[in-house]
């Protein structure tokens, strides 16, 4: 398969990614992206300050899982599930897979900002409470309601997944860092050897370490060195293919 090839088939995407920036307005961002180069993924994108990446950005943690893990030949998008970023954090995300020889090369994704629409919904549910009074039939006074909650999944084989959009591999490391500092309330000076460990499992689990240098920014970012991070990582592989044999 020529790289040559498969980029001039990406490439026949960038109108359609100009069509749809222009059907859906500044408050939805419409990004092109080679997922055959994931450490500058971003090859075209519109209405960027939606999550502030530009050309030449790396893969998102979605993206990273995709390739990963793979997915079903007969799955062509995902639509309408959860993203967030530093500036924006209430997305509601789509992909859409392009395929050159039955193989994903590009996805085109679009990320439309949900926070206008919370508020007006917020402020039009205040507005209707000043005007709301609440009744309960006679027959259930003294019975205890249980609200029951429907989550609706994308795709059988697909988690749930939140999808984060960084700027760099060391943006990244650092979230995951930061993450699991606010989990456990304490410094990454003071990470145990399975609480670094931890983070490791999460990030190749992610598909972090699909990406160039990815190994030695996440040393500095644990505050141990590079054969430190292999010898994690061989762990995190090794408990995954026990899990897998006994599965």
């Amino acid at each position: 398969m020529s790289s040559e090839a498969v980029r001039k088939h990406i490439k026949r995407f960038i109108p359609l990614v100009d069509f749809f920036a222009e059907v859906l307005g500044p408050n939805s961002e419409v990004v092109l992206n080679d997922v055959t180069d994931l450490d500058h993924s971003v090859v075209y994108i519109k209405n960027p300050t939606i999550t502030n990446r530009k050309v030449g950005d790396p893969a998102s943690n979605f993206v990273l899982k995709i390739m990963k893990d793979g997915i079903d030949a007969d799955t062509n998008f995902i639509a309408n599930y959860s993203g967030k970023s530093k500036s924006t954090p209430d997305l509601r995300s789509s992909t859409y897979f392009i395929r050159y020889r039955n193989k994903i090369v590009g996805m085109l994704c679009i990320n439309t900002n949900q926070a206008p629409l919370e508020a007006l919904v917020k402020q039009m549910d205040t507005f209707k409470k000043l005007f709301e009074v609440q009744t309960t039939p006679i027959s259930e006074i003294s019975t205890t309601n249980k609200e029951n909650k429907t989550v609706t999944r994308p795709n059988k084989n697909i988690k749930v997944i939140t999808e984060n959009f960084n700027n760099s591999v060391s943006s990244i490391a650092k979230s995951a860092v930061e993450k699991k500092e606010r989990e456990l309330n304490v410094s990454v000076d003071f990470f145990q050897q399975d609480q670094k460990i931890a983070v490791i499992k999460e990030l190749y689990e992610d598909g972090y370490f699909l990406l160039k240098d990815s190994i030695r920014v996440i040393a500095s970012a644990l505050k141990c060195s590079s054969p430190t991070i292999y010898r994690y990582l061989n762990k995190v592989k090794n408990m995954n293919q026990q899990q897998n044999t006994f599965k």
